[in-house]
């Protein structure tokens, strides 16, 4: 016997010191951007709302407490959470506000910031979702509460109430079942550590050992917070939420200080059947849950009988935020490319780093439903792919890469396609930086020509309309979208300089030596046309696109700023110069649906582009907030009746518009 029970007890020991020294590992946590509120900020009631829905806040007709707002006549109060940023504090505080003309007409406090929307996880390689807290920072209600329902002789056992298994075992013999349980706190978390399934003797008899072993080795306000941070509440997809401060950020969307008593119930009352009691599927068994524990509490002396009264009548109140429908998983991968190139994926799992991104929730969520709309606005057989970015920040704020939500292919970020005519605004302010004496009023000749090319074959573009209208302006050119007229213009050029110059904007283009790349025939992803056209929107002042603002660690420490770094020397007055000729584009060129049918108010900028047989439509477009790409097309590259117009500027301009 002591053979067995010697190597038992080192076992048991060694479990328990396991237990002691546990360091979990915290996932990566990505942010959205925080919602800075000021006078004059772009911001209609319908994007506050959306915005104040996301971050779980709830809508109220008395003075909102923490986590609510009020809303009447375009008028806000908001009473904020707070939030721990790097830069500084944000406390939770009374925010008043009025909305005139889609725009904050005031504001009190002058400057304010919401707290930012988690948008993705790095996870654990157990998927667990987890953020450690100090048992000091969990409400006393609390603290007393799980004590009350879970163990009412916590204070005063080592491990094991053997009064509390005598109980239950006289009430599942009454019973004929297992109706109650006489595990310990101690016991319990035991139990999750061990990840035991079958509920078996030998397992009670580990659970027993172990947990008077532990009492020895940690206090009893260290067991309750471990306990506190261990425990399992739910499941959110394939990442289980375990940890108080989880619980509550998925159920209720706020920070454990913030609970109400009826909240805090309702957290107890899940620990005994987190599937079984989840609140979003089993709304009745949950809400009876709660009140039987509110009672418990009533007749413990937790709470007095106002507490009890107010609680009992309360609803469930749970965050809209999960009932939302919101995709962040394309915007996601782009964080996760730009990521992984400044942290290891180790580095992601272990550290629990703070990713503070660029992303618009709101502007997200419009992206997303016009990606939807792909299919009822054009046919059943094309896909899509959308990019917003900031126009002058070069910030990405929304990705979409497929019309389809159940879609695992990211086309915004890694379909290559063709780019077609968006190659000409490049073209012409080549040909502005490179040529001598050229500007956009220079006569070009847009009639038949042929080119010869390295291997000593022939070439004659064609413009899409088959026609050619002679001695024309390069503006005119650009706007008409003629194919003859720049082609002879980057001959003027020469192959060679422009593809350097391709590349001094940040394109590799070194395979493609036809002259077939002044219409566009090279492959790009939507994001890297988006870089492209960044370079316009931001006036040569923002050539990337990026997704991050910064990075912090546990300790809310900056590791890692955005840097945005150009390469090129092109003149702002070249710039400029095409800028202009992209606003004629939509205003009396292949773009002017944008002003005739969609009405859309100005100054806009952009242009469109199609390949052959409409394999790929393409519109890309600003104005003064935000940049856009569009791509429209087949997976199986197979042609569409769809031209830039037709198709891609359809979806750019239901985005603007209900932008």
């Amino acid at each position: 016997m002591t053979g067995l029970l010697v190597p038992w007890y080192f076992y048991i020991n060694y479990i328990t010191d396991t237990i002691v020294q546990d360091k979990w590992d915290v996932p990566s946590v990505a942010y959205a951007r925080p919602l800075e509120l000021y006078q004059g900020l772009a911001l209609s009631p319908e994007a506050l709302v959306f915005e104040l829905d996301l971050l779980g806040y709830r809508a109220t007709n008395k003075k909102p407490q923490s986590g609510q707002y009020q809303f009447a006549n375009n008028s806000f109060i908001i009473h904020s959470k707070g939030f721990q940023f790097p830069d500084l504090n944000s406390p939770a505080q009374i925010i008043s506000l009025s909305i005139k003309n889609n725009q904050l007409a005031s504001v009190s406090p002058p400057l304010a910031r919401l707290e930012p929307h988690i948008i993705g996880r790095f996870y654990t390689s157990d998927f667990e979702n987890r953020l450690p807290i100090d048992l000091a920072a969990i409400p006393d209600t609390m603290i007393r509460g799980l004590q009350a329902v879970e163990d009412r002789d916590f204070k005063n056992h080592h491990g094991v109430s053997w009064f509390g298994i005598l109980r239950a075992a006289v009430k599942n013999l009454l019973a004929g079942e297992v109706v109650q349980g006489g595990s310990t706190i101690t016991q319990q978390l035991v139990k999750n550590k061990l990840s035991y399934n079958q509920n078996s003797l030998l397992r009670k008899a580990h659970e027993a050992m172990a947990a008077s072993i532990l009492e020895t080795k940690m206090s009893k306000a260290e067991i309750l917070e471990s306990y506190f941070n261990e425990v399992y509440w739910g499941q959110e997809g394939k990442a289980a939420v375990h940890g108080v401060v989880e619980a509550a950020q998925f159920y209720f969307a706020k920070p454990v200080s913030q609970l109400s008593i009826a909240e805090q119930a309702l957290l107890i009352g899940i620990i005994k059947g987190p599937s079984w009691y989840n609140p979003y599927r089993q709304t009745k068994r949950a809400l009876l849950r709660r009140d039987v524990v509110l009672k418990v509490w009533l007749d413990t002396g937790v709470i007095d009988t106002e507490q009890y009264q107010i609680s009992k009548q309360s609803a469930l109140g749970l965050s809209k935020s999960r009932q939302l429908k919101t995709d962040f998983d394309d915007f996601m991968d782009v964080v996760r490319k730009q990521i992984n190139s400044q942290f290891s994926l180790s580095d992601l799992r272990r550290d629990g780093l703070r990713i503070f991104t660029t992303m618009d929730p709101y502007v997200q969520f419009k992206t997303t439903q016009t990606a939807r709309q792909t299919r009822a606005w054009l046919d059943d057989t094309v896909e899509s792919a959308i990019l917003v970015s900031g126009t002058n920040t070069g910030e990405l704020v929304a990705v979409s890469g497929s019309q389809s939500a159940a879609s695992q292919y990211n086309r915004a970020l890694l379909a290559k396609r063709q780019i077609g005519s968006l190659i000409k605004p490049l073209v012409y302010l080549a040909g502005l930086e490179l040529l001598p004496n050229f500007d956009l009023q220079t006569q070009l000749q847009d009639a038949p020509l042929t080119v010869t090319t390295q291997d000593q074959k022939t070439w004659q573009p064609k413009n899409w309309d088959g026609k050619s209208m002679g001695a024309i302006s390069a503006m005119d050119a650009l706007i008409y979208s003629r194919n003859q007229a720049t082609v002879e213009l980057g001959m003027r050029i020469t192959l060679t300089k422009f593809i350097g110059f391709l590349q001094q904007v940040g394109l590799q283009v070194q395979r493609n030596r036809h002259p077939a790349l002044f219409l566009g025939a090279m492959e790009l992803t939507p994001f890297e046309v988006q870089h492209v056209f960044g370079l316009f929107s931001s006036r040569g002042g923002k050539q990337y696109v990026n997704s991050i603002r910064y990075v912090t660690d546990q300790n809310n420490q900056v590791l890692s700023r955005s840097q945005q770094s150009t390469n090129h020397q092109i003149s702002v007055e070249s710039i400029d110069a095409i800028n202009r000729a992209m606003h004629l584009i939509t205003t009396a060129g292949t773009a002017r649906k944008l002003t005739t049918n969609f009405q859309l108010s100005g100054p806009l900028f952009g242009k469109t582009g199609t390949t052959n047989a409409g394999k790929d439509s393409w519109y890309v477009g600003f104005d003064r907030r935000y940049l856009a790409t569009v791509w429209v097309g087949r997976d199986d590259n197979k042609a569409t009746p769809y031209s830039g117009s037709s198709g891609a500027l359809v979806l750019w301009g239901h985005l603007f518009k209900n932008l």
